[in-house]
Parts: structure tokens; C-alpha cells; sequence
């Protein structure tokens, strides 16, 4: 009886706050394309294995690819004229038989949870950030993962998200989202205006981990501008795209780019200019509330979690939702994708999109599948 009454005055208080989420459209300013996307406009490439969750592409030197992270701990590589995926790596070989095809948010710790990935495009090393396991890195011709920073814990490093590299140094850089919660509790880290996020630098000619920048509120997202002069960051908990500036005068600092008013996900720069920010979700007062009023935050934290996404899920499933951005450097909206009608139930939660070669690919932590829509 207390868990029904719980669950019916966090709706109320979900769907009062519903009323107040700020349109997308009102932050835009200037002259923005839309692309407006049905169901019929995305082709659809399920997951394989029954696993789900392709929340980040890479593609390698080649060009091969696009390679993904999924739920029970593999990362995958897709064989377009095959048609087919095959496996490419996994944490720990001995547990592929039991983890494979796993959506158990419980199981995460023991099979992982890869999600942000990126190639060096010198050395083929491909760098996962996996959400329990740390800074992973899976040498050309291997099968298997390894610390990247074996003096380490994982743990010390544990929810690891967003990473990047300096091609010209070989350093990595990579968010880690927060120190006291995993990510299975992800929604825990927004309602309590967790602030424990770190931006980190891994030099590996010293073997050196480096912090350099700490209280961030749910660090994402990692890009690295093209002439490397600076980092983009997501902040999830607050909508905002900061910039972290490693070389110019302002080395050091960050600043914010931007403020949106949707969850900010992964980045990716565009082969056209500026960036994408893949939008998780509408940012709405609920988060504020919860931030700001102790009592309604004890009240939500006592529901699962997958009961508050049901709640926030249904609630923001309506009209047209705005689920990628493109910016410019300054921050301005150049590009929207929004997407209405069936095309909402399919595309529910987006973390990244990958322009290359005329087409965007879109991937969610949540869905079981990649999305293809041709520009």
C-alpha cells in the first residue's frame, strides 16, 4: 500500500512538472534547420545477441565499423555488406557464455558496461570507457580489453563515460560521472544534484592519471575540437555544454558554451562544422524540485529506478521531441533532429549521433538497436 501511494504522488508530482518543461524550440534562436523524422525516414539495425543499449559508434582508420558497446559487456563491429555483427572484444572471455545477451542492470558490474569508444588512429588501439571496469583499451588483433591504468583499481575510476584522445600525444582524456554512485543509479546522480563528476587526463608515457577539472554535476559527453585547442564537455545534470580549454591563454579553464534545456548526452563533432549533442531526454522542474526540496527527493529515491524512467518515459511521450542538436563552436543552433507520431516510441532516449559519409548514426543506451537516417 505505501509503495502504490508512493508511486501515485511521485506521478502527480511528475505530471505537474511535465506542464512546465521548456520547449526546445525557445532556446534555438536564428535560422535552424529541422529534420523531421518519422519511422519510416530511420532504418533500424537491431542489436545482436538480444543485448541492447548501443550507446556510442566509432569507426576505425579504415573506416570499418561502426563499432559499439552493449549491455552485456561486448563491444560489436557491424559488416555492412554482410549485413551482420560480429564481436570484436569483450572484458573478461570466460564470462562471454553467461553475460552474452544480458539486460540485467544488476549484472553490469560482473560483465560491463562499455560506453564511450574511441580509435587511435596511429597506434588501431581502440579506448573503451566502461562504466565499471574504468579506461579499457583493446590492441589491434586482440579479443580482449585491458586496463589502461593496470597500477589502478577500476573502481578508483569506476563510471567512466565520455572519452577522447590527442592524436598528436597519444594522451586520453575521459569523464568519470561520479564517484558515489554506479551507473545502473544514473537517475539517482540527477534527482540529488550529485556533484562528484571529474573531467581526467591519462598521460600514458608517464602512466599518470591527472584531474583536471572536479565537482562536475553528471559529466557526460567528450569531444575534442579539430585543432585541439579545447575539450567540449556535457554536463547532464544541468544542461550545459562547458568548454575546457587546453591550449590558447585560457589553458586550464572552462567556461560554458551553452545551456539547453534537455539532457545533454554524448558529442560528436561534425564533418560539416560545429558539433553534435544527442539530447536524453527534456529537462524538466522535476529535476530543479528535486534538487531544491530534500522531502521530494527522499520520495523519488524510495521508487526504482526503472519506475521513475516509466513515469518521466510516458510523460514527455507527446508531440514532436526535439533528440539531437547540431551547435557551432559558440554554441547556436545550426540543426535539429525532432522526431513525432510512432517515430517517438522508437527513438524514447537518444545518447549519441554520428555524422559520417552523408548519414547520421543514432544510438541510445536504452534501445536495442542503432538507428541509419541518410541526410
Amino acid at each position: 500500500m505505501m509503495n502504490a501511494r508512493l508511486v501515485v504522488l511521485a506521478a502527480a508530482v511528475a505530471a505537474a512538472a511535465a506542464a512546465l518543461f521548456v520547449s526546445l524550440d525557445d532556446s534555438r534562436g536564428g535560422d535552424v534547420r529541422t529534420l523531421e523524422i518519422g519511422e519510416r525516414d530511420v532504418e533500424l539495425i537491431a542489436v545482436d545477441g538480444g543485448a541492447a543499449g548501443p550507446e556510442s559508434v566509432a569507426f576505425d582508420a579504415a573506416g570499418e565499423g561502426p563499432y559499439t558497446g552493449v549491455s552485456d559487456g561486448r563491444v560489436l563491429k557491424w559488416l555492412p555488406l554482410e549485413r551482420r555483427w560480429v564481436d570484436h572484444s569483450s572484458n573478461e572471455p570466460q564470462l562471454l557464455g553467461s553475460c552474452r545477451g544480458s539486460k540485467d542492470t544488476k549484472r553490469e558490474q560482473e560483465c560491463g558496461r562499455p560506453l564511450g569508444l574511441k580509435f587511435n588512429g596511429k597506434t588501431g588501439e581502440l579506448y573503451v570507457a566502461d562504466a565499471y571496469l574504468g579506461l579499457r583499451v583493446v590492441s589491434p588483433g586482440e579479443n580482449v580489453s585491458r586496463p589502461l591504468v593496470p597500477q589502478w583499481p577500476a573502481t578508483q575510476f569506476s563510471f567512466a563515460n565520455g572519452v577522447e584522445i590527442d592524436h598528436e600525444t597519444g594522451v586520453i582524456y575521459f569523464t568519470q560521472t561520479s564517484t558515489r554512485f554506479q551507473r545502473r543509479e544514473f537517475l539517482n546522480i540527477v534527482i540529488t544534484g550529485d556533484n562528484t563528476g571529474r573531467l581526467l587526463k591519462y598521460d600514458p608515457k608517464e602512466n599518470k592519471v591527472e584531474v583536471l577539472v572536479d565537482g562536475l554535476c553528471f559529466p557526460n559527453g567528450l569531444a575534442m575540437s579539430n585543432d585541439g585547442s579545447y575539450l567540449l564537455l556535457a554536463e547532464t545534470t544541468t544542461g550545459k555544454i562547458l568548454r575546457y580549454w587546453l591550449k590558447t591563454p585560457k589553458a586550464s579553464t572552462t567556461e560554458e558554451v551553452v545551456q539547453l534545456p534537455g539532457f545533454p548526452d554524448n558529442i560528436k563533432m561534425s564533418p560539416r562544422g560545429g558539433f553534435w549533442v544527442g539530447l536524453h531526454a527534456k529537462r524538466g522542474k522535476i529535476a530543479e524540485w528535486s534538487i531544491s526540496y530534500p522531502w521530494l527527493r527522499r520520495l523519488i529515491l524510495k521508487l526504482p529506478a526503472q519506475r521513475i524512467q516509466r513515469i518521466s518515459s510516458f510523460l514527455t511521450g507527446f508531440g514532436h521531441q526535439v533528440i539531437a542538436l547540431r551547435l557551432s563552436e559558440d554554441g547556436k543552433t545550426i540543426e535539429a533532429i525532432s522526431v513525432h507520431g510512432a517515430a517517438r516510441k522508437v527513438f524514447k532516449s537518444i545518447s549519441e549521433v554520428e555524422e559520417r559519409d552523408g548519414s547520421l548514426w543514432i544510438g541510445s543506451v536504452l534501445s536495442p538497436f542503432l538507428g541509419i537516417y541518410h541526410l
